[in-house]
């Protein structure tokens, strides 16, 4: 079976969030300081694969025009397939639509920040300190990228 890159539904939630805290991203509500306090499920898509989740994306609207990347994960008995590719496409292709011109997208991680810049032409803007551990512990800051998705040709990516 295919593995299937869908709109999340409220029925997914507890499974990707379980998919999130492998990589220590999962929103923490209950932290005034948090990263991320939640998952928006009307901004959030998954890989499916017989009703398993094997990937969870989400975004947040910023302003009309701005827009983040939040909550990419693909569980590890999936990774080298292109789901985070797709599921990431998928995200994007929803922004664009919505009239998102700019995507901001923070990472901790080497190999993740050169794949968002050679995959979808990401530009690195900046560094922000983190607010707690979250994602990487020894890392302290974010690197900031940035995507002109208005001039992003969405359908050079298939799908």
């Amino acid at each position: 079976m295919a593995v299937l890159i869908r709109k999340m539904v409220p029925a997914d939630l507890e499974r990707a969030l379980s998919l999130l805290a492998q990589y220590n991203m999962a929103p923490t509500p209950e932290r005034a300081d948090a990263e991320r306090s939640g998952l928006s499920i009307e901004n959030s898509f998954v890989a499916e694969d017989g009703g398993s989740i094997a990937g969870v994306a989400s975004y947040i609207m910023l302003s009309d025009e701005r827009a983040e990347t939040a909550s990419l994960a693909v569980d590890p008995a999936y990774r080298g397939q292109g789901l985070g590719a797709r599921l990431q496409v998928a995200r994007l292709r929803e922004m664009k639509r919505r009239g998102v011109r700019w995507v901001r997208t923070e990472s901790d991680r080497p190999e993740t920040l050169a794949w968002y810049v050679r995959k979808f032409g990401y530009v690195e803007i900046g560094k922000n300190p983190k607010k707690h551990e979250f994602s990487l512990p020894d890392v302290a800051e974010w690197t900031v990228l940035e995507l002109d998705l208005g001039a992003l040709d969405l359908d050079s990516f298939g799908e």
